[in-house]
């Protein structure tokens, strides 16, 4: 699989490949037989062209140029974007270096809203783009400062904050990294901020400097192509002057221009250090008043505002128009404390994070559906039934000791003292203090260490599952470490009230029930009664009586006996908490959660891979591959 990055710029695109698997950079294709295509289209002779050939063979009819920053105002900039397209596709198909089963993304400005990166999607499906991506152009540089070799960036520094600043011919992108992770990514921008501006207002003060400025400014009013012809060639002087601005201290670059269209006028474009600063400095109509450094600088002093949190440690600058000197120094100034780097070729930066961004999101969306078709619920609930046994004996003795602290104990004293009148009423408020009990944080406090122990044995298990996974998608191991047992099962939601409540309090209350006033009370009350003289007295009554009505008879008779408080004089707290009791209530508990077939098996292995599946698919859906 190759992926195609396609930045389309207002000024000038680039396109760029990336085959999957491969430990080499994008490489950038050539378009028309250069890296970087002048964004201009034209009809000539019923034909598309686009880039040098829009304008140089022969002026082409219907020239348009910066058709992508009129995207969201003008919808007649749609036809132009969709032939400029059709152009691109056709010269990559023709010179070999697209294939159908590409991937194709496209980049778009972060500060376009859903639908209008839903309406460009659709633009580029009629151009004859199949199934193509659009993604923010401040993520595709945030990918590519990430992967990319030739940006020797300081690791550590990235994976604290950083601020990728992305300044094209009509866009100023934003894109926010937190800790190095693309899932901590914010992006955000000017749609209407960019270094074309500084083309049309250097046409425009040409066009006010020259004699024939009325001819001219009636040619560019009738003939839009020759109005984006010169606009181009005013790109260019302020491109070529910014280029050896770098090496010299006050270049002058001065271009004449030819326009034949009613007669023939004369048009000359000039910038110098005089002429650059009032460029910058003078109030825009397009900026609503404010000049272009005014505009940049408060854009950049919001990005300050919104990173204030956590200031961001590093700079990236990219984008054609980074190459500019006074916004590095803006740069520096507003984020004084950031260290602030520029990509080697800035022009071609978003086109390579493009093609990046294919291949992490088809990789990434692939190792995702991997992990929730081969880690299935049926799977874990086979793992989590084959551990559980060694669950279940921690389980039970926890459970007694609750039961009998916190739910027996203060319901037989009150039993004791005449507040609970029968034992069958001892028996229903024992049932309504268990589901209390069990569903309180008490319980979980009290299961907690047993749970935790054996998500430790499972988890073992589980992460053999799923490393196999990683390795196939290049995800890193430690990007899907389990760790379950690090905030005990609540981790994933795994509450004992969850798993211990109404479903299992039938068969655990049978078992309860059973010591409470079998063991315990010596079989239906019996022991009760059967202390002390009077106890003995009563006790052969209640032998005869047993004789003569039968046990069960007289066993139902005994649980509905309001017993006099004398024959309740009994140490009900040494017998419930004796070892033999709670032994005998731990084994019963345990037979009661044991069976295969149990109500509490079933919901806590059911609740549990419901439970790990999700967490999984959490865990995952955060998965990336991380700065390295």
């Amino acid at each position: 699989m190759r992926y195609i990055g396609f930045d389309m710029g207002d000024g000038e695109s680039a396109v760029a490949a990336f085959e999957q698997g491969s430990a080499i950079e994008p490489v950038i294709l050539p378009l028309c037989g250069v890296r970087s295509l002048l964004s201009a289209v034209g009809m000539l002779n019923g034909e598309i062209v686009i880039g040098e050939r829009a304008y140089t063979d022969a002026l082409a009819d219907q020239l348009s140029v910066r058709f992508k920053s009129r995207y969201t105002t003008d919808p007649t900039s749609y036809e132009d974007i969709a032939r400029f397209v059709r152009g691109v596709l056709r010269d990559l198909i023709n010179s070999g270096y697209f294939a159908g089963d590409d991937h194709f993304i496209v980049g778009c400005p972060a500060g376009w809203n859903a639908a209008d990166r839903a309406r460009y999607h659709d633009l580029l499906v009629k151009a004859g783009v199949r199934n193509p991506q659009v993604i923010s152009e401040s993520r595709a540089a945030f990918l590519y400062a990430k992967y990319a070799h030739t940006v020797a960036l300081d690791v550590d520094i990235l994976n604290e904050s950083a601020l990728v600043v992305d300044i094209g011919s009509s866009t100023l992108d934003y894109a926010y990294i937190v800790d190095g992770r693309e899932t901590g990514i914010g992006t955000f921008g000017e749609t209407a901020l960019g270094g074309g501006i500084l083309d049309a207002a250097l046409l425009r003060t040409a066009v006010e400097n020259c004699r024939d400025r009325e001819a001219v400014q009636a040619v560019f009013d009738e003939c839009r192509s020759w109005y984006s012809y010169c606009e181009i060639e005013a790109r260019r002087v302020k491109e070529e002057y910014f280029t050896r601005l770098s090496e010299e201290t006050a270049p002058t670059v001065r271009k004449q221009l030819r326009i034949c269209y009613d007669g023939l006028q004369k048009l000359t474009l000039e910038l110098n250090p005089e002429t650059a600063e009032k460029l910058t400095l003078q109030p825009l109509p397009e900026l609503n008043g404010l000049s272009f450094e005014q505009a940049v600088r408060t854009s950049l002093e919001n990005a300050a505002r919104l990173t204030a949190e956590r200031p961001p440690k590093l700079l990236l600058l990219t984008g054609g128009a980074s190459r500019m000197p006074f916004f590095r120094s803006l740069c520096q100034e507003i984020f004084a404390d950031a260290v602030v780097v520029s990509c080697p070729e800035p022009e071609f930066s978003i086109a390579k994070g493009l093609a990046y961004a294919g291949w992490v999101d088809d990789n990434l969306r692939a190792f995702r559906q991997a992990i929730q078709e081969e880690i299935t619920e049926e799977r874990v609930a086979e793992l989590a039934s084959g551990a559980l046994p060694a669950l279940l004996p921690a389980v039970s003795d926890a459970l007694a000791d609750l039961i009998i602290d916190q739910a027996a104990l203060p319901l037989m004293e009150q039993w004791k003292h005449g507040a609970i009148r029968t034992l069958k009423d001892l028996e229903s408020q024992l049932a309504a203090r268990m589901e209390s009990v069990l569903a309180s944080p008490m319980a979980q406090e009290a299961l907690a260490p047993s749970v935790s122990e054996w998500l430790v044995t499972l988890e073992k298990k589980l992460q053999a599952m799923i490393d196999p996974i990683c390795d196939r998608f290049e995800v890193p191991r430690k990007q899907m470490k389990l760790n379950l047992s690090a905030a005990g099962a609540g981790q994933m939601n795994l509450k004992a009230a969850d798993w211990v409540g109404l479903p299992m309090m039938g068969t655990v209350l049978a078992a309860v029930v059973t010591v409470i006033t079998g063991v315990v009370c010596g079989g239906s009350g019996v022991a009760l009664v059967a202390a002390g003289p009077l106890g003995f007295l009563a006790g052969a009554v209640i032998g005869a009586l047993a004789s003569l009505l039968g046990w069960n008879v007289l066993s139902d008779l005994l649980m509905k006996w309001d017993l006099p408080l004398l024959l309740r004089r009994i140490p009900i707290e040494k017998r419930l908490t004796s070892d033999q009791n709670r032994r005998d209530m731990q084994r019963r508990i345990l037979e009661a959660l044991s069976p295969q077939d149990s109500p509490f098996r079933k919901q806590l292995i059911d609740g549990f891979s419901n439970a790990f599946s999700q967490h999984v698919y959490m865990i995952a859906q955060a998965a990336e591959i991380p700065i390295e």
